[in-house]
């Protein structure tokens, strides 16, 4: 019982022993191949200009109010009639905020001579802030003698 006892009160001091790095440093920091030195990786920095921004200034041209449309099956849509043709203007800048520095100084779009309403049976709605065709034959008896009458007033 006595050895036992000698050779537990010899193994608990060695269980608290703290044991140090031998050398003072910390943490080495390596390549990615995890070599010390420069294995062959380089990034090559060439002074090419950053690559232009476009920017897409497109109008629509509304000839009525918004209104509730209604088609022959009884769903409604809230939307604004635009013409077919639109004034698109690309701007080239150098950054986003040079581009829309450019589209808020860009001249007001001047509407066609001769708009197209109705193309091929059908309108354009403005519905939410997207063009959507929608066939004649799909609208409301009411909504069809609305877009006749307009057709009407424009000019040819």
């Amino acid at each position: 019982m006595k050895a036992l006892l000698i050779l537990l009160a010899m193994a608990t001091p060695l269980c608290a022993q703290v044991i140090l790095p031998a050398t003072g440093k910390k943490f080495d920091t390596r390549t990615i191949n995890g070599s010390g030195g420069n294995a062959g990786v380089s990034i090559n920095n060439t002074s090419q200009p950053p690559p232009s921004t476009k920017a897409r200034l497109t109008s629509h041209f509304t000839v009525g109010d918004p209104r509730q449309w209604k088609s022959t099956d009884g769903k409604s849509l809230l939307g604004t009639i635009i013409i077919f043709e639109d004034a698109v203007i690309e701007i080239d800048a150098a950054n986003p905020a040079a581009a829309r520095d450019a589209v808020a100084k860009a001249p007001p779009p001047k509407m066609p001579e001769k708009p197209t309403l109705i193309r091929d049976g059908k309108i354009r709605l403005l519905v939410n802030q997207k063009p959507v065709e929608v066939p004649l034959e799909r609208l409301s008896a009411e909504d069809r003698k609305y877009v006749d009458d307009l057709n009407a007033r424009m000019p040819k």
